[in-house]
């Protein structure tokens, strides 16, 4: 490998702790160290798709996404018309992804796997015709999830009273009466917490287990059916010490189409790949197959 386009995150926690340095100087000096050259762009979602034609247009032998999984899914939705192989730099919280393809934390490790990682395909799944590369999450999920964005830097009181709104949203957050659709055959539930995930995940610990295979072909359903607090404590202790698969208060579901619909809400909150949007009912998962070329140092695929 001797060219590569990064496109990075400049507010990603990992780079401004380096304050000696900008990101755009540590990323060149990383590269440089390694006898490769790297073509910078910042990401920035106004720009963002013309800032990709403009570096594929240099000829790179792949496209680094120096950041968390937002940012990877942006970039990969711009990448899906392309053969260039998209490469990881995890510098988020969760780096959904970038685990799965097996590629370090560690920056200066991850950096060396992908100069020697070998190029594979893997699925991309959408839910109303927009791509994600992990999972999807519906219910009460995406509302911790903002809960989370706004706590994220904060310190002090500021963080106790989020924390105290994620607990009182979790104690009195209702069961949602949903029916979940895979490949024609109807499942009707009533549940707080649902996950899609493009194919499905092993049986790891959390915070989200990975996955084995990332080019199955299928959509992947689980759904909490906990009808107490006490409930919630439980299957949240198993999925955190991996027993989650044997909890019978988690149901899951697999096919080639998913569809969710609710007969209450014309939009829900959905929350993939960690980002939120309101969507329009029902919600329609499918999987474009292999339709991601991406560099995978090790695991799954």
């Amino acid at each position: 490998m001797n060219r590569v386009a990064v496109v990075f995150n400049a507010r990603s926690g990992a780079l401004l702790a380096r304050a000696e340095a900008s990101p755009e100087d540590q990323l060149t000096e990383l590269f440089d160290r390694r006898g490769v050259q790297a073509d910078l762009r910042p990401f920035d979602m106004r720009t963002l798709t013309a800032d990709i034609g403009e570096l594929l247009r240099q000829g790179p032998d792949a496209l680094i996404v120096a950041g968390g999984d937002g940012t990877v899914k942006a970039v990969a939705e711009r990448l899906l018309p392309h053969d260039v192989p998209m490469g990881i730099l995890p510098l988020g919280t969760m780096n959904l992804l970038a685990r799965d393809l097996g590629v370090p934390a560690d920056l200066e490790a991850a950096a060396d796997a992908l100069i020697g990682a070998r190029t594979t395909r893997i699925d991309v799944a959408t839910v109303n015709g927009e791509p994600f590369l992990h999972s999807s999450m519906l219910a009460m999920l995406p509302h911790l999830g903002r809960i989370r964005e706004r706590s994220r830097g904060g310190a002090g009181f500021g963080t106790v009273r989020l924390v105290d709104k994620a607990l009182r949203l979790i104690r009195r957050y209702p069961r949602m009466p949903l029916t979940i659709v895979v490949d024609g055959t109807e499942h009707t539930i009533r549940t707080r917490a649902v996950v899609v995930s493009c194919n499905p995940l092993a049986a790891g610990p959390a915070p989200i287990p990975g996955r084995d295979h990332l080019d199955d072909g299928l959509v992947a359903v689980y759904v909490t059916l906990e009808r107490t607090a006490w409930d919630l404590v439980e299957v949240t202790a198993k999925l955190f010490n991996g027993g989650w698969r044997q909890d019978e208060r988690i149901r899951s579901y697999e096919g080639k189409t998913v569809e969710v619909r609710s007969s209450k809400l014309a939009l829900m909150s959905v929350m993939s790949d960690g980002e939120i949007a309101q969507l329009t009912t029902p919600l329609r998962y499918e999987v474009q197959p292999r339709a991601l070329s991406v560099l995978t140092p090790g695991a799954a695929a």
